[in-house]
Order: structure tokens, then C-alpha cells, then sequence
């Protein structure tokens, strides 16, 4: 078996640090992997070095020793704070691949750079999703990458260093094949366009090879490509005053599927999610020289908390067992953050304080609803109805903070509002509209709404922020109701249904989205929103009351 997942692995190029270093070492007896970490040179003593479940540290002379097993295809280093891994692109190299088989002794060395980033910035993106389709690559590598470059270049002028890291699901599996884009493929368009800051990434469902049929081992096996191109599926780094740990809470199962797959596909690439044994095992073993007042941002793919529609409710949506230890894991340490995707949807989730300093961050699709809205030619939207977006977390020292920034508003712009007497209006007036709504009767709640209305519908809510409405500066009262989102319905189930002659089941079900509604006393009043976050930042906005409905204000 390691023979074979070594030939595997080989095969597929493109492995990380090869360097060659002329530092000492000498191994003893039971050692297999062996090797040092300098910076210009010199050895660096006390680099962690892994190969996910040993962990040890460098020596005064910058040299490791580990009686590794192998069963993992790579060892990795966790650079400390003031240091980066070597790169000569967007993957920085923080891994070396095994090349032997585990009973043999091999050598693997890296190489540091000192910076200083006390000061730093990560942009999270999650859910790219290229494919080779609706025109992706183009918009991801063009639009959407300008846009984060001119996002770093601001941060590096205020002299931060900036890094990106990216939470899974960067390729789409389904299509790995028919549309030949693969993870590899991720990697090269990382690599064509010149990616502005060091990446590092975490492994979502779809980044798993398809291809490979359902084993024991399958989870291993299909993740192979991955971490042949983009890096292990576990490892940590310290940035600054904080401490980064990229998990995998994802068990691909790649199943039989009952009906014809797509091409080359082995299985119906079903997964389960929650964390492995050996995954916890070598957390509690990074962990083990970390103080409790060093901030933890853990990073992983799927969301561990599903919300209710009360405000503060929550249950948990991933394995509980291994889930809950996770939290106990991390439960003494005074501030932890973590950062998933695969929703696709923005959700913030704060423990109470006095059960744990947890705060969950949930973030927007890169691809919003998989690239579909741009194709017809409005703003780029989540299944959630809100805007493709990133999260922009500064850090000075171990002072954190956050902001949500979207990818084609400017950053000011942190909500909609509508005046729902004139969505009502458009709804009645609207030849499409109507279509839809006779097509799918199950729709409609929108007429419904109370005279006066004012929806607002938050693109990052955090309960820690304060929401406010005036009418004629008066304040008027808020309740949060689950509703139609007029731009979903005109951006993405119209041209979904009725642009293609399209009558689904399936479609009838009518979703709604949570919004924030007042009721006001006059279809003519002045009305103003403002947004303070949990930051103190404040975001205002007049509401248009003159002015219909009009879908061409969020189109592209």
C-alpha cells in the first residue's frame, strides 16, 4: 500500500520544498525523516516539524529528527511568528513529499525568510469553484483577483503583511473530467495570474478526485491530487501573535451511484463531516507549547454550527462527538476564531462567553450561487440571496478584528434596502414577475407585506453590532422575519425558470431569507438605516422611497 500511494503521489508532480541544505544532521537508530530548517543560511532552533502525528522541534543546529511511520504522503513545518516559509509563487513551501518507502531514511530540508508581521491581514475566500464554466476562470482571475490585489497592496502600504487563506472547494469534483479542470488546474491559475499574497489552503468536498472508487481507504486515496498540488489536509502556522490551524472535516465517501455519473466519475461523491481521530490527536500535540493567550483561528471547510431562526439558537451540524472535542480542545484558550465555507452563505456565530470565547465565521461564496447570476447578468449573488464576498481580518499584535468586504460593491456598502410598496408595485407591473408568479403560485409572500415596509437584508449580521431605522429621525422598532428577497427571486429564479421554460417541482417551494422589517407611518417619509458593527464602524444609507424597484441597479 505505501509503495503504491507513493508511486501515486509521484506521479502527479508538482511537489513543495526540495531544497537542499549543508547543515549537519545525524540520525540515530528508528529515525526515518530527518533534516533542518534555516533562514539565510543559518539554522533556526525550535521550528515544529510534522508529519500530522508526530510532532517534534529543531535543535540549536536547526535539525529535526522523526521516527515517522509515513502514513501520511508529506511531513510539514509551522513557521513561527516573525519567519515565513520560502515561495517562489502563491504556495508557500511548507511541505516536503515523502519519496520512500517508510522503513528507508530520507532527508527533507527547508528554508525560512524573516518578516515582520506582528502587523498582518488575511483575505478569506472559500467556494471559488472553478470549473470551466459560466465564463469562471475568466471573472476569478480578471475581476476577481484585481479586486483582492488593490486590497493588498492598500494593507502592505500601511505596512502589513497580507496573506490569503483559502477554506476549500476551490475546484468542483463533479467535473474534474468532462470539463478537464482539475485541482491542478486551481493551482496553475494561482500561479498564471501572479496571486498577489502567500496562500495557504484547507481541502472542501469537491476538491477530492471523483475518479477513484469507493475503499477503505478512499478518503486517502482521493485526496491524493490535493495534497499533491495545494499541501497537507492538517497542519498549522504562526503568523504574527496568532496561531492558524488548517483542519479537514471532511470524510469523502465517493459511494456507487445508482444512476450514469458524469464522466469519469466512480461514485456519487457523498461525504460525511466531522474531524478524524488522528486529527485530534495531533491538534492536542501542536497545541501543546501554545499559551492560552495566544488567539486560535482554526480553519475548515464545513460550517460545525447550523443556526435556528431565533437570533442565539444554535445545534451543531457536524459530527457531534468529534466536533465537541474539538471545542474542549480549545475551550481553555482566551480568544478563538474559526473560519469555514461550503454554504456558501455569511453566518456569524457567537458562543456566550461564559461557555466558551468561540466565535464562528461562516463566510460568502467566492462563486456566490456557482457563478449563476453573473451569467444572466446581475451582481454576483449566494444562495442566501446576499453578495459574493471575502473577510478581511486585520491583526495588530494579538488585536483582532474583521470586515466583510464584497467582491463587486464597494466596501461601504453593507446592506440592501427596499421599500416594499414599491416592490409591490414592480411585482404587479412586471410582465416577468408575474409570469413566475403564475408559474409558481407557491411564491408571492412579497405581495403580502404590510403598507409601508422597509426590508433590510444585512450582508454580514453580527448580534454584537446595533442595527437602527429613523423615520423623519425617529427611530422605529425591528423585528427579524424570514421572507422573499426580491433581487433572488428577479436575479436568479427567473432567469432559472422562466428565461428557460423550466417547470420543476422543485421550484415551487418558496424560499425565504432572514431580513430585518419596520413598518413606517408614510409611503413618503425620509427613512435612514444605520449599521454600527462590533467595531464601532458606522454604515448609513437613505432609502430610495421616489424611485421603483429596479433590477437593473444590480446588474454587473
Amino acid at each position: 500500500m505505501t509503495a503504491l500511494l507513493l508511486a501515486t503521489g509521484t506521479a502527479l508532480g508538482m511537489s513543495q520544498s526540495t531544497w537542499q541544505s549543508t547543515l549537519p544532521i545525524k540520525p540515530q537508530r528508528g529515525v526515518t525523516v530527518a533534516g533542518t530548517v534555516e533562514c539565510d543560511g543559518r539554522p533556526v532552533e525550535g521550528v515544529k516539524v510534522s508529519d500530522g502525528y508526530e510532532v517534534v522541534k529543531t535543535d540549536k543546529r536547526g535539525a529535526y529528527y522523526l521516527k515517522s511511520k509515513k502514513t501520511n504522503p508529506q511531513l510539514f513545518i509551522t513557521a513561527p511568528s516573525g519567519y515565513e516559509p520560502m515561495r517562489s509563487g502563491p504556495i508557500s513551501e511548507f511541505w516536503s513529499d515523502f519519496v520512500l518507502p517508510a522503513s528507508e531514511f530520507e532527508r527533507h530540508d527547508f528554508r525560512l525568510k524573516k518578516v515582520d508581521n506582528r502587523k498582518h491581514a488575511i483575505l478569506f475566500i472559500t467556494d471559488v469553484h472553478l470549473a470551466n464554466q459560466r465564463r469562471d476562470v475568466e471573472t476569478f482571475s480578471n475581476e476577481y483577483v484585481e479586486n483582492l490585489r488593490k486590497e493588498a497592496k492598500r494593507l502592505q502600504d500601511q505596512g502589513m503583511a497580507v496573506y490569503t487563506i483559502n477554506l476549500g472547494d476551490m475546484s468542483w469534483d463533479r467535473y474534474w473530467y468532462g470539463h478537464k479542470f482539475d485541482i491542478s488546474d486551481f493551482r496553475k491559475v494561482l500561479e498564471q495570474i501572479d496571486y498577489p499574497t502567500a496562500i495557504y489552503s484547507v481541502m472542501g468536498n469537491h476538491d477530492n478526485d471523483g475518479g477513484v472508487a469507493t475503499s477503505p481507504d478512499i478518503d486517502y486515496l482521493a485526496s491524493l491530487p490535493y495534497q499533491k498540488v495545494m499541501g497537507p489536509r492538517y497542519y498549522s502556522q504562526n503568523i504574527g501573535g496568532v496561531h492558524y490551524v488548517m483542519l479537514d472535516n471532511i470524510e469523502y465517501l465517493n459511494e456507487p451511484a445508482k444512476e450514469e455519473n458524469y464522466p469519469g466519475l466512480a461514485g456519487r461523491r457523498n461525504y460525511k463531516e466531522g474531524f478524524s481521530v488522528e486529527q485530534l490527536a495531533w491538534l492536542r500535540k501542536d497545541l501543546s507549547d501554545v499559551p492560552y493567550d495566544v488567539p486560535i483561528v482554526l480553519n475548515y471547510h464545513g460550517p460545525i454550527f447550523k443556526t435556528n431562526n431565533k437570533e442565539g439558537e444554535y445545534d451543531l451540524r457536524t459530527d457531534e462527538k468529534s466536533t465537541r472535542e474539538l471545542l474542549e480542545i480549545v475551550k481553555p484558550y482566551k480568544e478563538v476564531h474559526a473560519f469555514s465555507g461550503h454554504s456558501h452563505k455569511q453566518k456569524l456565530v457567537r458562543l456566550p462567553k461564559e461557555q466558551q470565547n468561540f466565535i464562528d465565521h461562516n463566510i460568502a461564496g467566492t462563486s456566490g450561487a456557482w457563478w449563476k447570476t453573473p451569467v444572466a447578468g446581475y451582481l454576483n449573488l449566494c444562495p442566501d440571496a446576499l453578495p459574493a464576498a471575502y473577510e478581511l481580518m486585520t491583526v495588530d499584535g494579538t488585536k483582532i478584528s474583521w470586515e466583510h468586504r464584497c467582491f463587486e460593491l464597494p466596501a461601504e456598502k453593507q446592506f440592501f434596502t427596499w421599500d416594499m410598496n414599491r416592490v409591490k408595485e414592480y411585482a404587479t407591473q412586471n410582465g416577468e414577475m408575474q409570469a413566475f408568479l403564475t408559474m409558481f403560485p407557491e411564491w408571492g409572500e412579497i405581495l403580502t407585506v404590510s403598507p409601508n415596509s422597509i426590508d433590510i437584508s444585512m450582508f454580514a449580521y453580527d448580534p454584537a453590532g446595533s442595527l437602527k431605522i429613523y423615520e423623519n429621525g425617529k427611530e422605529l422598532s425591528l423585528r427579524r422575519v424570514m421572507s422573499e428577497n426580491p433581487l433572488y427571486i428577479t436575479a436568479y429564479m427567473i432567469p432559472n425558470t422562466i428565461w428557460l421554460n423550466k417547470n420543476e417541482k422543485q421550484d415551487n417551494k418558496a424560499i425565504r431569507f432572514p431580513v430585518f422589517r419596520a413598518e413606517a407611518s408614510s409611503a413618503n417619509s425620509e427613512i435612514e438605516v444605520v449599521w454600527t458593527d462590533s467595531f464601532g464602524r458606522v454604515f448609513r444609507e437613505v432609502v430610495d422611497r421616489k424611485s421603483s424597484f429596479n433590477p437593473a441597479t444590480y446588474r454587473r
